[in-house]
């Protein structure tokens, strides 16, 4: 397994970074639900209608619990939890939830662990190389 990677510059001018180049992954495609339950019916004894319906349960099922102020845990894979960005108010009084909630987004976090007590690994980047995008290299 390898992500692609290319350099990108920085070119925020009041970043304290401007101008440095960084590594910034380079997507390979997209799989769709229907891919993933063919490549699940090729790895298991799973049809396809199974996959779709087992994973579209799943996101029926995901989608009412976070609703309901939940965090969903799927182990091995992460922690979805709702939050909420909102504009800052001086006095807790004044806030208004029609005026002052910006959205509501979902957060994802992978699952991990920690290695020697410092860096996280995460599951899903286990095992997970990295090499430069085809026609691309300094």
């Amino acid at each position: 397994m390898a992500i692609h990677i290319k350099l990108i510059r920085n070119n925020i001018k009041r970043s304290s970074s401007y101008g440095k180049f960084f590594a910034k992954a380079v997507s390979q495609g997209r799989i769709t639900l229907d891919e993933i339950a063919a490549e699940a019916c090729r790895n298991s004894g799973f049809n396809k209608g199974d996959v779709i319906g087992v994973v579209t349960e799943i996101q029926d099922i995901l989608k009412q619990r976070l609703s309901d102020g939940q965090t969903v845990v799927l182990l091995g894979i992460g922690s979805f939890s709702l939050r909420v960005e909102s504009m800052g108010v001086d006095d807790p009084r004044d806030f208004n939830i029609r005026l002052h909630i910006k959205r509501i987004i979902c957060g994802f976090l992978p699952s991990g662990r920690r290695k020697n007590d410092r860096h996280i690994l995460y599951d899903v980047c286990e095992d997970v190389k990295t090499v430069w995008q085809q026609g691309f290299k300094p």
